[in-house]
């Protein structure tokens, strides 16, 4: 079967489309790599065995709730060198209303360094038993161990890392134990003082003492089917941002900041500097609502700017149901774009930044168009082949369990998605070469869990094991790994801009603690080279403003780059 034969309907048009625009030696690529196997789940043999439960009725799911569960998060909590991986889990709507803690508690997975993990949730201290949602990591005190944050249905979770494979829980102490129906979240340094304050985006007003049931009102039927209620009817909540004061303790500075004048249904998160003044901007997918772009002034304040920079809506002017989000730089323009995930019967949405403060919905000329079927969660910009150009890999899964026995085109279970960037603002999607059933996927986040230069995926799944997905590509292209350490304030360097300059042009990455679906990713900065066998010039820009270069780096690296102190 070749390539066209798998990719039906307007994928294939899109398909033919794009090859014709691509170079011969990108055409040839995808004539003889349609059978291989691009990422292979290895979940099982690698010893993740948890269980992402929410809800106690994992076919018959009659709450919103019960289907928005599966943050995941990469990050190196003992600082061996490797990404150990955090999952997320849920509870059910009784112990919720009892305050009685989960039987499912969340997991901390400790990267072995041989393909295998290690569940130390319990040695860590880390066992999260509310309803859990989301998670980031950032070093929130600046001691050189990475803290996580965990959002909840409920009262979120600050753990400390006490920097000997154990953590504190200061929730209550350092004044972000915020409760409410938590989703989102992001670590940043929005106002430049050298410390990581923290984002928390909300999603509804919940009422888990009346909840709405399925089918009762006009917000509660999708397409002829009663489904769980919401989020539209139901009451919106706003985000929450801390100030970090530098001693543990947050302040919150919601009104003062600006950031909580609206209030719609928010899930997914992103930071990066969008129009590239130097400061840290945070984007906001936002569930049947115009999405949220809050521009950073500069001393701790924004402007909320979605509408006129032209990301609130589509290119047709509607609100979408977003729920993932990601920055990236597809083009190797030097400009952030925004990729948003949507719901069923409804694309993806891809964002160009145009460098002057505007974004272009690109989604259908960019071959985007493809994706309507699909219920669409988490997802990243990653070069998962190393060609120099941002990928764009999305886990999917339906919400509504009800659509299986009911229609023909639509299914709870599904497969992810793959696009690969064929370097001239087109995607192909290559789907295909995903080695692995479909599942009911929510978070995703992406890094080398293996440092062999080639970006592994992880996926949080509903009512099922989660996906880990080595990459399979062989070791064609040439890469480079950054590992920013920042001096004594800002260690996590969350913010900092790399930028590498090689034979074949520019390219630009940032690094971040947040985006996708309520997830968080690798904290190094990764690149493909292609064939290229040297950088000619590598640049850091660092939160403070200070820049380091360095001239004729070495490729295929892992390359730690320390901040100066002046």
């Amino acid at each position: 079967m070749n390539l066209q034969e798998r990719i039906s309907g307007r994928a294939s048009v899109l398909l033919i489309l794009a090859l014709l625009l691509v170079t011969s030696t990108s055409e040839e690529w995808f004539l003889v790599s349609s059978d291989h196997v691009f990422y292979k789940d290895s979940a099982s043999q690698a010893g993740v065995d948890l269980v992402v439960r929410s809800g106690e009725r994992p076919n018959n799911k009659n709450y919103l709730i019960e289907g928005m569960t599966g943050g995941v998060c990469l990050f190196d909590y003992n600082n061996d060198g490797l990404l150990d991986i955090y999952f997320v889990n849920g509870s059910t709507l009784d112990k919720y209303r009892n305050g009685t803690p989960s039987d499912w508690n969340s997991r901390l997975y400790r990267n072995n360094g041989d393909h295998t993990f290690t569940d130390v949730t319990d040695r860590a201290g880390v066992g999260n038993r509310a309803w859990g949602m989301g998670c980031t990591a950032g070093d929130l005190n600046n001691d050189g161990w990475v803290d996580l944050y965990v959002t909840n249905l409920g009262t979120n979770v600050l753990y400390r890392n006490n920097g000997d494979g154990t953590f504190t829980e200061i929730s209550q102490k350092s004044g972000t134990a915020h409760k409410g129906w938590n989703t989102g979240c992001a670590w940043g340094d929005f106002d430049g003082d050298g410390f990581l304050d923290l984002y928390v985006a909300n999603y509804v007003d919940f009422d888990a003492a009346n909840p709405p049931l399925s089918g009762s009102g006009m917000y509660c039927v999708y397409m002829g089917l009663s489904v769980m209620c919401g989020p539209r009817g139901l009451k919106p909540a706003r985000g929450v941002l801390y100030h970090n004061n530098g001693d543990e303790t947050f302040t919150d500075v919601t009104d003062k900041s600006g950031v909580g004048s609206q209030q719609y249904y928010s899930l997914g998160v992103s930071t990066g500097d969008y129009n590239n003044d130097g400061h840290l901007d945070i984007a906001v997918a936002n569930d049947s609502t115009p999405n949220f772009l809050f521009r950073n002034r500069g001393d701790g304040t924004f402007d909320e700017v979605a509408l006129r920079a032209g990301v609130a809506f589509n290119e047709d002017g509607r609100s979408q149901a977003c729920m993932g989000i990601d920055f990236g730089d597809y083009d190797n323009d030097g400009w952030l774009d925004l990729f948003v995930t949507n719901f069923s019967e409804d694309t993806n949405t891809l964002y160009h930044n145009e460098g002057n403060g505007l974004f272009t919905d690109v989604t259908a000329q960019s071959g985007h168009g493809d994706s309507y079927s699909f219920m669409k969660w988490g997802t990243k910009f990653v070069d998962f082949d190393n060609d120099g150009f941002k990928d764009i890999f999305v886990a999917n899964g339906h919400l509504y369990p009800e659509v299986e026995n009911h229609f023909t085109h639509i299914f709870y279970r599904q497969s992810d998605s793959l696009y690969r960037n064929v370097g001239n603002g087109h995607f192909v999607n290559v789907s295909s070469g995903l080695g692995y059933p479909k599942h009911v996927g929510r978070g995703l986040a992406a890094g080398d869990l293996d440092n062999d230069g080639k970006m592994d995926i992880v996926i949080s799944n509903m009512d099922d094991k989660p996906n880990v997905l080595f990459n399979q590509q062989p070791p064609a292209n040439n890469w480079i790994l950054v590992v920013l350490v920042g001096k004594k304030k800002k260690r996590s360097a969350i913010g900092a801009r790399v930028s590498v300059e090689t034979e074949n042009g520019v390219q630009t990455g940032e690094v971040s603690a947040g985006g996708s679906y309520l997830s968080c990713s690798d904290p190094r900065v990764h690149f493909g080279l292609a064939n290229v066998k040297e950088i000619r010039r590598l640049k850091v820009r660092w939160p403070s403003g200070v820049n380091t270069v360095l001239s004729n780096v070495r490729v295929n690296q892992i390359l730690k780059i320390e901040e100066l102190s002046n």
